[in-house]
């Protein structure tokens, strides 16, 4: 695997809208959206000595009768890790 390039803010500005739009992208492919009433996204990023390390913390409110469960929330999680993971490797990798 190659290296990271040097990230600038505005990398890291893009990066962190971007790892938003996979992961709501794969939330809503996993998971009914007429089940989920609220989604709120916490992403932080941390580059330092190049290298990047990125957080999340999911919130969920659901429909009150919904039967979404953690491992489901969890499933698309590390699926939109993979994504990202490919996203960084074709965007930001020399």
């Amino acid at each position: 695997m190659s290296k990271l390039k040097v990230l600038t803010q505005d990398d890291l500005a893009k990066i962190s809208d971007d790892f938003g739009e996979i992961l709501e992208s794969e939330i809503s492919k996993s998971l009914p959206s007429k089940e989920i009433e609220d989604l709120d996204l916490d992403i932080v990023l941390s580059y330092e000595n190049n290298q990047l390390d990125v957080d999340v913390d999911v919130g969920v409110l659901f429909d009150e009768l919904s039967e979404i469960t953690q491992e489901q929330i969890a499933q698309a999680i590390d699926e939109a890790y993979v994504r990202f993971d490919s996203y960084i490797d074709e965007n930001f990798r020399v």
